[in-house]
């Protein structure tokens, strides 16, 4: 039986064990709870069909043959390059990082293994999001020259179950921000048109919320 390992257990943890739960992968499950986010107990219903681990050494020992990073967004990427040390298949949350170089640095341990790194950029295969690219790679409708992406959240709204002033999304120690965590649109405007010549951006907090992160990017 195939062994799979969940670093962290927010809501996207506890997502993604679901799914496997629901395809009846035959995978053994585990999860690593980093405790550097807003913990809470992973639900009672799936609690029983897997190992949970507090150790990190305990974890990454008993041998996983894929991992799934869904911890802090700060800590993607210090996750990330022991996932690519452990040599197994890894699905990594985004973003990756906010440093390019870190990004060259992942590259070239990947290149030089035979294990796959996918980042969780899910829209990419919604069908509506595939139609859209069918629809624009066909200029069906002629050529595009001009495309505005908008995205927005009311963070207060966004994960109801919980105090907004203390998930990730609005703490900067863990990586928060809209930048970082509503970068889907971003991933979808390569994905649709290209890879971008130039970027550059214009980053705020105009709200009064109790946070210290961006949150306006424009």
């Amino acid at each position: 039986m195939k062994k799979g390992l969940i670093i962290g257990s927010g809501s996207i943890g506890i997502r993604h064990i679901r799914s496997l739960l629901n395809i009846e992968c035959g995978c053994e499950l585990a999860a690593y709870r980093t405790k550097k986010g807003n913990i809470s107990d992973i639900p009672t219903d799936i609690i029983k069909d897997m190992k949970i681990f507090h150790d990190e050494d305990e974890a990454f020992a008993w041998d996983p043959e894929f991992i799934i990073i869904s911890n802090p967004t700060n800590l993607h990427f210090e996750y990330l390059l022991k996932a690519i040390d452990h040599n197994v298949d890894v699905l990594v949350e985004k973003p990756v990082s906010t440093n390019l170089d870190d990004i060259l640095i992942a590259s070239e341990k990947i290149s030089n293994r035979k294990n796959r790194v996918a980042v969780g950029y899910n829209l990419r295969f919604h069908p509506i999001v595939n139609k859209i690219k069918y629809i624009i790679s066909s200029n069906k409708y002629g050529k595009v020259l001009k495309a505005d992406l908008y995205v927005g959240h009311y963070l207060p709204y966004w994960h109801p179950y919980e105090d907004y002033r203390t998930g990730f999304a609005a703490r900067e120690e863990l990586g928060g921000g809209v930048l970082r965590t509503l970068s889907h649109e971003i991933d979808l405007g390569q994905y649709w048109f290209g890879t971008y010549k130039e970027v550059f951006s214009k980053i705020l907090k105009i709200s009064d919320m109790e946070i210290d992160v961006d949150d306006y990017a424009l």
